[in-house]
């Protein structure tokens, strides 16, 4: 009887174990006008992202390696448009609206990421 309710505990623990290591984060992103949104500055995992731009303007994607600065991946990100990127530990991504109105990206987030932040456009 102990075996089984012990059992049956386990089980539990298991499955809500899973459901949080494989939980996911979304975020709706609105970057501003002529404004930049850095994503990773902190973070020292891998992690990936998919995107949605919910807008009708394209918003260009930079990743940028930490240490040297150098430009990793770029590329712009349609309106409407959906891709996945893979982020490493060593990455901060830049979301650019160089447009002259808000641009709104939906991100989901395969874990938590530190680090975010707004600057302005140069």
């Amino acid at each position: 009887m102990i075996y089984s309710e012990m059992k049956k505990l386990l089980f539990v623990f298991a499955v809500i174990l899973a459901l949080i290591s494989c939980s996911t984060f979304k975020s709706g992103l609105t970057i501003p006008a002529n404004q930049t949104f850095l994503l990773g500055e902190f973070n020292d995992k891998n992690y990936s992202a998919d995107l949605f731009n919910k807008s009708n303007l394209t918003v260009n994607i930079k990743a940028v390696d930490k240490k040297s600065g150098e430009v990793i991946q770029s590329f712009g990100l349609a309106p409407r448009g959906k891709t996945k990127i893979y982020i490493s530990k060593d990455e901060t991504v830049y979301f650019e609206n160089e447009n002259g109105v808000d641009v709104k990206v939906d991100v989901t987030l395969s874990k938590g990421v530190e680090g975010m932040r707004y600057i302005n456009n140069k």
